[in-house]
């Protein structure tokens, strides 16, 4: 008899074996853990070599029947809540304008606020704010509330309060319920955004090489048989991927696949989904009809991901489907939608709309180009804020359509970049049309970097103003930590100004920026003045002040923007905060650096916040001795941690104190002693 392996439950797994491969009757039978199976009744594409003198066995498993982790996926279990905490984070701005000619000033105050809890994994937020004016009114303005948390088997947040959705396949909006939605930041870097699997077939062992415009994207040894690559980072360049094989032979062989990522578009047999319900909610905080909302994208394959949902309310209730399609004549995106609709008061509406894109890089030319066009088909058709609005105070004006085109053309080596954008729209019950474009050339020319803009926008009157700006920049001194900048505009009503600006950094960290411009204005009203800045950045926040002189005006501001951050240790005072961010202590290392942000050093009792940590992803924080007693030694100069979206992390580093002392010995008549 011929000795033949036998492949258990754990063998399998133990080899890194995708047990979803196996036909059904060995799944079967494997679940007996005593059990094991011979590697023709698993039906796997792999060979045995069974060397039984050298008891050895070479195997060989094609890459598509194992299991694949993505690249840079950090499982659930790593990621951090962080410690129970609280904070406060705050912008102040304070104004002052005087009209000497008038005798007259006024003054107003802003401050806009963002505070929260985080107990557990719960995480608790608020944002707001209070504005004063010079004639002693005040008054405060709460945004929004709301609890979230993490739901990491489905990579997805719940939240509960105010929030809004998502505006992927339908339009964005406020809302105050409930909500579970898909986070793509809980999925590996090399997971989100889209791009294509790579598949193919290996004769041999082989070097697999993925190259996109000539820049390697992906290179890696595949065994014989098939493989798949899944894991390709998005590289957000529409752009077809160049893919070869060089066999064990030396033969090469090379195909082609599309890469044109149309909007909405999913890797194959990823999805998004959302749901939703409350109430509608608008920019004052007012409350309208309740609704239930739901979405859903699905990647099918390289070629096709498809999309829908579902909008219902009292008298309200619309639906959309649609598709995107990556191909050789570029990224195309379809969706339609159908509402209907009972304003009160009002009649019962109803109508459709489409909306259309289509991106395309042309290879040729180095030409991006993209094209969009949303068209409703009669007034009928409503969004759910147009049937909110309407309801609310019974005026309702949706867009007929809305059009927008944008072209980025590299113009070669020394040439420079041109770039255009362009949005056009009508509204059933408005006067003409509404157009806006921007036209801009960007080059340099050694250190020197300069620009022509031709733009036209519409001011809130109406009317349409075109304007042409050229702007010049340049560095200045060796470390290059100051610049000098002018810019020259002119508009289609005759106003123009001019402008010189001059700028720098200080401190030993840059902590320092400051700046100083004169400026000439022409025109009905034409003028000369000076403009002075200055900002101050620290562990504790910024601090900013401006003056601006005019004939006849002056004008004043100052800002105050930092956080507040309470914890078991204590208060300690931030720069501004992110989602996610980190208290830092080292014991005794009072004025140690955070590395990653210079300008922060730990305060008296050895603490601070770096400010901003990117949340599912590996953030290392670095402490910088320089600056801290030689009485005080870091046992432990970076760590890293993985926070969750809205955690407040905690990093201890351990030290050592004590007072260095160095003994210089010598014998009896001064000389050294002998080494040893």
């Amino acid at each position: 008899l011929q000795a033949s392996p036998c492949y258990s439950a754990s063998l399998l797994q133990a080899l890194g074996v995708d047990r979803g491969q196996l036909p059904a009757g060995a799944v079967e039978a494997l679940a007996d853990t005593s059990a094991c199976l011979s590697l023709p009744a698993l039906q796997l594409s792999a060979s045995e070599d069974l060397n039984f003198a050298e008891l050895r066995l070479h195997l060989e498993v094609a890459q598509q029947a194992l299991l694949r982790q993505p690249h840079g996926y950090l499982p659930p279990s790593t990621w951090e809540s962080g410690v129970t905490a609280g904070f406060i984070d705050y912008r102040l701005n304070l104004f002052q304008q005087q009209d000497l000619q008038q005798h007259s000033s006024s003054r107003q105050g802003y401050l806009g606020v963002r505070a929260g809890v985080n107990t557990g994994a719960w995480y608790w937020r608020h944002e707001g704010s209070w504005q004063a004016t010079s004639d002693g009114r005040s008054h405060y303005l709460p945004a929004a509330s709301w609890v979230r948390r993490d739901i990491p088997s489905w990579s997805a947040q719940f939240t509960a309060g105010d929030g809004h959705s998502a505006g992927d396949v339908f339009e964005t909006s406020a809302f105050r319920g409930l909500q579970v939605s898909s986070d793509e930041r809980m999925l590996p870097q090399s997971m989100r955004g889209f791009a294509p699997v790579v598949r193919g077939v290996a004769n041999s062992t082989a070097l697999l090489s993925i190259r996109q415009g000539g820049v390697l994207l992906h290179e890696s040894t595949v065994p014989p048989g098939p493989f798949e690559i899944e894991d390709m980072y998005a590289s957000g360049i529409n752009q077809d991927l160049q893919v070869s094989l060089r066999e064990a032979d030396g033969s090469v062989r090379s195909f082609t696949i599309p890469y044109q990522a149309a909007p909405l578009a999913l890797r194959p047999g990823a999805h998004r989904f959302e749901l939703n319900g409350g109430v509608w909610r608008d920019g004052q905080g007012d409350t309208g009809p309740g609704f239930v909302q739901g979405s859903w994208q699905q990647g099918l394959n390289n070629q096709l991901s498809v999309h829908g949902g579902g909008w219902l309310s009292d008298d309200y209730l619309a639906s959309a489907v649609g598709a995107a399609i990556n191909s050789h004549f570029g990224a195309f995106g379809l969706t339609a939608y159908l509402s209907r609709s009972a304003p009160h008061p009002g009649p019962t509406l109803q109508g459709q709309a489409l909306r259309w894109s289509w991106r395309h890089r042309f290879e040729s030319s180095a030409t991006d180009l993209g094209l969009s066009l949303t068209q409703t088909d009669s007034a009928g058709y409503q969004t759910f804020n147009d049937f909110a609005f309407a309801r609310a105070d019974g005026r309702s004006d949706q867009a007929r359509w809305r059009a927008s085109a944008s072209l980025n053309q590299d113009l070669g080596p020394g040439g420079g970049r041109l770039n255009f954008s362009a949005i056009s729209s009508q509204r059933w019950l408005g006067q003409g049309t509404t157009t806006g474009y921007n036209l801009g050339y960007h080059n340099a020319y050694r250190e020197m970097g300069y620009g022509l803009n031709l733009s036209r926008e519409q001011r809130a009157d109406g009317l349409a103003v075109n304007s042409l700006t050229f702007t010049v920049s340049a560095p200045l001194g060796e470390r290059r930590s100051g610049s000098i900048s002018s810019g020259l505009s002119l508009d289609s009503e005759g106003q123009s100004s001019a402008s010189l600006r001059w700028s720098a950094t200080a401190g030993e960290d840059d902590q320092w920026r400051y700046g100083l411009a004169a400026v000439r204005q022409g025109g009905v009203d034409s003028a000369t003045g000076l403009d002075a800045d200055l900002l101050r950045r620290s562990a504790a926040g910024e601090l900013s002040g401006s003056l601006a002189s005019r004939p006849g005006h002056r004008q004043a501001a100052l800002g105050i923007r930092g956080a507040l951050v309470a914890h078991a240790g204590g208060v300690i005072a931030a720069p501004a905060l992110g989602e996610s961010f980190a208290i830092v202590r080292a014991p005794g290392a009072a004025s140690a650096r955070i590395a990653q942000h210079p300008y922060i050093r730990l305060d008296s009792r050895g603490y601070a916040v770096t400010p901003a940590l990117t949340p599912y992803s590996v953030n290392t924080v670095e402490l910088d001795p320089r600056g801290m007693t030689d009485q005080v030694e870091l046992q432990l100069t970076a760590q890293s941690l993985v926070p969750r979206a809205g955690a407040v992390g905690y990093l201890e580093f351990a030290t050592r104190s004590g007072r260095p002392w160095i003994l210089e010995a010598r014998r009896e008549y001064g000389q050294a002693l002998p080494f040893g």
